[in-house]
């Protein structure tokens, strides 16, 4: 199979936007906005990962990236009132992944072990780049499934 690894890892954002999407929305509007702490909410959560799968998308130009360009302001800058719709995330989520998938289809096994010119977190090869925003996306899916528990509904999407 010709750059298997390009597919695996396209197969997993595949599956992680699909999981995110339907944790995302398992919140009615009255939860969206309610948690546990002002950064252990839907919303929140919501917002700070896909910000960072953008953050992550984005070409490693060494430009500075304008985080909360997508809802006019950082999570920790919005008040309650001008936060997102979860719709409006999802949609979001969807540019976002679309953007990751093509930039996927591009690329060939080899690629994935390029050296970046703007090594960040750590990682410094293409895939350790996409691991790291895997990672962190499914440490914050897992915060979004507790605080849908929390809320009363099912939690954990993974099927």
């Amino acid at each position: 199979m010709s750059d298997a690894v390009v597919q695996d890892l396209t197969r997993q954002y595949q599956h992680t936007f699909k999981i995110l999407v339907e944790e995302i929305e398992r919140f009615t509007d009255e939860d969206w906005l309610k948690g546990i702490t002002f950064f252990q909410t839907p919303v929140v959560q919501a917002m700070h990962i896909l910000d960072c799968l953008d953050f992550y998308a984005g070409e490693d130009t060494g430009q500075a990236y304008t985080w909360g360009h997508g809802f006019g302001g950082g999570w920790w800058e919005l008040a309650l009132d001008r936060m997102p719709a979860k719709e409006l995330l999802v949609v979001y989520a969807r540019e976002i992944e679309q953007r990751i998938l093509a930039q996927l289809s591009g690329l060939s096994d080899a690629d994935l072990m390029v050296v970046r010119p703007q090594p960040a977190e750590g990682q410094t090869t293409v895939i350790g780049h996409h691991l790291y925003a895997l990672k962190h996306t499914l440490h914050h899916h897992g915060q979004l499934a507790a605080l849908s528990v929390w809320h009363g509904h099912a939690g954990g999407s993974w099927d």
